[in-house]
């Protein structure tokens, strides 16, 4: 899925989950249900599941042409 808005920093969206767009492309981290965290980036989901939010974030954000940046990632307690 493609938005033809500008970058933006994490969020939380109406369902829990965060959110950020880099390039268009929307990256979203959200828990499962058995406690572990998923990361998608536009309509495909990064392989695995993560401890933590802080690691799901960078594993989302690796998935993209930019390097990957804890920065404003501990703002959401990751």
């Amino acid at each position: 899925m493609s938005y033809p808005s500008h970058d933006t920093e994490w969020a939380t969206s109406a369902k829990g989950n965060f959110w950020k767009r880099i390039n268009g492309v929307a990256l979203i981290v959200g828990k499962s249900k058995h406690g572990k965290w998923w990361a998608r980036r536009g309509d495909d989901y990064v392989p695995g599941s993560f401890d933590t939010k802080k690691e799901a974030m960078v594993a989302a954000e690796s998935a993209t042409d930019q390097p990957a940046s804890l920065d404003g990632i501990d703002e959401f307690g990751g």
